[in-house]
């Protein structure tokens, strides 16, 4: 049953991961002013664009 709870959480943490960092590649194609201003959103950015 803890095995259970513990692979759902961890599938859960995974898929809000993946949705945040997707939001943050959204944004930063839809406002191109927001690139630079914080380099670690850009290197997210540009790390999804090459696996993609």
């Amino acid at each position: 049953m803890e095995d259970d709870k513990i692979a759902r959480e961890m599938e859960r943490r995974r898929q809000l991961a993946d949705r945040n960092v997707g939001a943050v590649v959204n944004l930063l194609q839809r406002r191109q002013e927001l690139r630079g201003i914080y380099p670690a959103a850009d290197l997210v950015a540009e790390n999804v664009g090459w696996v993609v």
